[in-house]
């Protein structure tokens, strides 16, 4: 049976954060300093890498020092940020609210922390806290009266308490998972310079290792017509070609911005088979790569082999390359690319006129140092087995999210 709802307000006390000028900021942890959260500590957990200090004068009210349980709210902010909450635990510092939070502090004997924290950090409550603020041009402040209106059910404290154990113990299956994943995105990076990264730095510094060449992305790109090509010049492809699928996908940079640095194949715009047949020269297929001409510039993927779609349309920021695989492995060209010296070589060939860009130009001349080809594909199959991992972890992440979120339904309609 769900528990009687009563008012946010009722159960917790609302304490707005301090005000200060930028120049009234002192070093972190500096004699006599204050730390002051800001919105950029209020995430999911609370993020204490880079704090702000201030004197202890600006702290008019001892209520105003954080304390452990806590729950810290950002009150001033862009829409989808405005009602994010974050649990503050036991600091071994002091520190205070910015004037752009705000401190919830649930009142002892009548409701628990954890428990508030995890109702006001569910999806629903946190759509409900949103409608709540007030947008200006370049801000939504939350309205605290309404937002202290919220009804929160609200069960005996025992009841509380046994809730946000069992959600908190779903957070943590979820967030082991999420650390797992990150682990994984940085596993491809670390191997590729731990296999190749000293004998790239000699070739840069004029010692090529036996066995090893150098050639330019102009060589080993195949012989076909359009290997290494650039997206539409000008108007020949602009928004109002796009039309409703079926028809051909159009890559643009967010398809080379996933979390895991790889193609994505979310978000697609289309064009028609006819428009995709009269742009054959800005076309690209599964295996061959793409790289960010303008915009965030360094960005590279890979389409998939078994990528969803035969054919793609590459957008004027995009460039694409197909790779002889007899001369290189295109996985291995791929991380190649995004490593740090073959990065900054192309980084400072960017043209700064208007948006920075590269063209082809300065693509096709890239020079790409390369292993022996047999090491090259051993790197590409750790790449492909790297993959098929990543896709299970991934799986578990979305699999522990899910019944998180069906934890957290039941958790406050009295079901858990």
């Amino acid at each position: 049976m769900p528990a009687r709802s009563v008012p946010l307000g009722s159960i917790a006390d609302y304490i707005r954060g301090i005000t200060f000028k930028p120049t009234d900021v002192v070093p972190a942890h500096s004699a006599g300093s204050v730390v002051c959260m800001t919105t950029k500590n209020v995430q999911e957990v609370l993020d204490e890498t880079k704090l702000t200090a201030i004197s202890p004068r600006f702290v008019k009210r001892p209520e105003q020092y954080l304390q452990a349980g806590d729950i810290l709210v950002s009150s001033a902010n862009s829409w989808n940020l405005v009602g994010k909450v974050s649990f503050v635990p036991s600091l071994p510092y002091k520190a205070t609210a910015g004037g752009f939070i705000s401190i919830l502090r649930a009142e002892p004997g009548k409701a628990d922390p954890r428990y508030v924290y995890r109702w006001l950090a569910s999806g629903e409550v946190q759509h409900q806290a949103r409608a709540c603020a007030r947008q200006t041009t370049n801000i939504a402040n939350l309205d605290r009266t309404r937002f202290l209106n919220l009804q929160i059910p609200l069960p005996p404290l025992l009841e509380q308490r046994r809730i946000a154990a069992i959600l908190d113990k779903a957070d943590a299956v979820r967030r082991k998972r999420q650390q797992t994943l990150d682990l994984a995105d940085q596993f491809l990076r670390s191997a590729f310079l731990d296999m190749f990264g000293e004998r790239i730095r000699s070739a840069f510094e004029g010692t090529l290792a036996h066995g090893w060449t150098a050639l330019l992305i102009d060589e080993i790109k195949t012989p076909g017509a359009w290997s290494c090509a650039g997206g539409p010049f000008g108007s020949r492809l602009t928004r109002l070609d796009y039309t409703d699928p079926p028809g051909v996908p159009v890559i643009r940079g967010s398809n080379l911005s996933s979390a895991d640095g790889d193609f994505s194949e979310d978000g697609f715009v289309f064009v028609s088979d006819a428009k995709a047949e009269e742009l054959a020269r800005n076309t690209a297929r599964p295996g061959d790569l793409v790289v960010t001409q303008r915009g965030t510039l360094g960005q590279v993927a890979r389409i998939p082999l078994d990528a969803r779609f035969p054919l793609y349309v590459i957008s004027q920021s995009q460039m694409k390359l197909t790779v002889d695989q007899t001369l290189a492995d295109p996985d291995y060209v791929v991380w190649y690319l995004r490593s740090p010296i073959p990065a900054r070589e192309l980084a400072a060939r960017v043209l700064a006129t208007g948006v920075p860009h590269i063209n082809l130009g300065i693509l096709k001349t890239l020079r790409v140092v390369l292993p022996p080809i047999e090491s090259q594909r051993r790197f590409g199959r750790l790449v492909l087995a790297h993959k098929a991992t990543r896709r299970r972890l991934a799986g578990g992440l979305a699999l522990a999210a899910a019944q998180q979120r069906a934890l957290v339904s039941l958790a406050f309609s009295g079901g858990l």
